[in-house]
C-alpha cells in the first residue's frame, strides 16, 4: 500500500483503528436502532464469538465518544524493543479524542468513525472511516493534514497490516470478523489473574505517562468462556488464539496468540462497566499489547470521564469540514 509509512503512523496515532474502533466499539448504549438481544442457554463457540463481535464493534450503539474533560485525555503509548529501552530513551505518546456513530441514516453505511491527534506533531491530524453495509465493498479512509491543508483519500487497510509503532493489527482491532476464523469452546472456567498492563522504567515517566493504570486485578473470580479461534487464512501470522470471555458480559479479557505452538502476542483490554441495564454495555479502560520475542508493547487508556454516549449529532458533524475545523485547534 503506497500510504503505508508516515501517513499510516499518523493514522496509528489518531486511533481510528486503535482505539476508535475499539473505544466505539464497546459501548452498547441503550438506545440501540437495533437491540441484539442478550443470549439464552448453552451456546458454542461461534455464538460466543459472535457476541463477542456485538459488544465489540458497535452494533448496539447509536454513537459514542472520547473527549478531554479537564486533564483526562485518552492516550496511545509505544515503546520500541526490550533491548532498545535505555536511559533517556522516552515512549511515545499521543493524545486523542474520537467520535463514532454506529448507526448512520444511510443504510448503506455501516458506521462512521473520526478521530483527532490532539498532542505531538501530528496534532491536528484527523482521520474519518467509512465503512459500508456491504463487506463486500472495502471502506474508506479520508485523512486531514492540517500542516499540508490537504486532506488524503485511502482504502480500508489489509487485515495484517499494523499501526507503525504498534505491536496492533487492524485485523484485531476492527476488521476481523467472526467467520474469518473457526470457534471451538474449550471449557468453561474461572479469571484468577490480573490483567497485564505497561511497567515503566523511571526514565520513561513524564506527565503523561504517569497516569497510565497499572495491572487490573479486579476481574479475578469472574467466570468466564474459553475460546479457540484458528485462522482461515493461509500463511497467517497466527495459527490460532485463545481468549477468556466473561461469561456474563461477553467482554474479552485477554487473547493469548500463537505461531507454530509457541506464544507469539498477548492482548489484555480491562472492560469497565457503564452501569446500564445490559451488562454488555462496557468501555475498554485500558488495551495493552505485548509481543513476546521482542517485548514491544503498546497501551491505549481512556479515562472513564471523556466518554459521552448518545449525543444528539447529526450525520454530517462526520465530515471532512469537521476534520479542518478540529485541526485549526
Amino acid at each position: 500500500m503506497a500510504l503505508n509509512g508516515k501517513l499510516w503512523c499518523m493514522t496509528k496515532k489518531s486511533l481510528y483503528i486503535g482505539c476508535a474502533c475499539a473505544l466505539l466499539s464497546l459501548f452498547s448504549p441503550v438506545h440501540a436502532v437495533t437491540p441484539i438481544p442478550y443470549p439464552q442457554g448453552k451456546l458454542n463457540g461461534l455464538q460466543i464469538a459472535e457476541q463477542v463481535y456485538a459488544v465489540s464493534h458497535g452494533l448496539l450503539v447509536e454513537n459514542a465518544s472520547s473527549k478531554k474533560q479537564g486533564k483526562d485525555i485518552a492516550m496511545l503509548v509505544n515503546r520500541p524493543p526490550a533491548e532498545k529501552r535505555v536511559s533517556g530513551r522516552k515512549p511515545i505518546v499521543n493524545t486523542f479524542e474520537t467520535y463514532g456513530n454506529s448507526h448512520p441514516e444511510d443504510p448503506a453505511l455501516e458506521s462512521m468513525q473520526m478521530a483527532i491527534i490532539k498532542s505531538g506533531k501530528a496534532r491536528g491530524t484527523g482521520i474519518l472511516f467509512i465503512s459500508n453495509t456491504d463487506k463486500s465493498k472495502p471502506g474508506m479512509m479520508t485523512v486531514w493534514l492540517p500542516t499540508l491543508r490537504k486532506a488524503r483519500h485511502i482504502n480500508e487497510p489489509s487485515h495484517e497490516d499494523t499501526w507503525v509503532g504498534t505491536n496492533l493489527t487492524y485485523g484485531e482491532l476492527v476488521l476481523r470478523r467472526p467467520e474469518h476464523e473457526a470457534h471451538e469452546l474449550l471449557r468453561e472456567d474461572v479469571f484468577n489473574d490480573c490483567l497485564l498492563a505497561m511497567e515503566l522504567n523511571p526514565w520513561e515517566i513524564n506527565r503523561y505517562t504517569r497516569k497510565l493504570p497499572g495491572p487490573q486485578c479486579g476481574h479475578k473470580g469472574k467466570a468466564v468462556y474459553v475460546v479457540k479461534s484458528t485462522t482461515k487464512f493461509q500463511y497467517w501470522w497466527y495459527d490460532y488464539h485463545i481468549t477468556e470471555i466473561d461469561k456474563k458480559t461477553f467482554a474479552p479479557y485477554r487473547t493469548v496468540y500463537f505461531k507454530d505452538g509457541k506464544k507469539v502476542k498477548t492482548v489484555v483490554v480491562d472492560w469497565q462497566s457503564l452501569d446500564q441495564e445490559d451488562p454488555r454495555i462496557s468501555y475498554p479502560r485500558y488495551i495493552y499489547a505485548v509481543t513476546h520475542e521482542s517485548g514491544i508493547d503498546s497501551m491505549v487508556y481512556v479515562p472513564r470521564s471523556t466518554i459521552l454516549l448518545n449525543q444528539d449529532l447529526p450525520d454530517s458533524f462526520w465530515s471532512l469540514k469537521t476534520l479542518q475545523k478540529y485541526g485549526k485547534r
